[in-house]
């Protein structure tokens, strides 16, 4: 087994990017490579923002309001936290706009909540 010592998208240790044209790709990774650059910072800030809500767990939407944040800088940051083990999803919740969105949780669910 090979050892990364470089962040990674797939490992939840580097923000991802995309875009459709080469222009949209290449903006997309410079943000990306910005974000990765205080990803250490801001994975701290949200494993402290999701703490209180315990094992009921969070939307990133709560958390984005908590903080005074746009949900589109909380919203990647908790796939990267699943992606790192660091924090579980706990079921789908109405969103702000109706939606059912995923909820999350710095405290892993037992066997028994998993449980149908």
């Amino acid at each position: 087994m090979t050892h990364r010592s470089a962040p990674h998208y797939r490992d939840g240790t580097a923000a991802g990017f995309k875009g459709n044209s080469a222009a949209a790709r290449e903006t997309g990774k410079e943000a990306a490579n910005s974000v990765t650059e205080t990803l250490g910072r801001r994975h701290r800030q949200m494993m402290e923002a999701w703490a209180p809500y315990g094992t009921h767990g969070a939307t990133p939407e709560e958390v984005a309001g908590d903080l005074g944040l746009p949900v589109h800088v909380v919203r990647p940051r908790a796939g990267e936290l699943v992606k790192r083990g660091m924090m579980f999803e706990v079921g789908k919740r109405p969103g702000l706009l109706g939606c059912r969105v995923m909820a999350y949780s710095i405290v892993k669910p037992s066997a028994a909540s998993e449980a149908p």
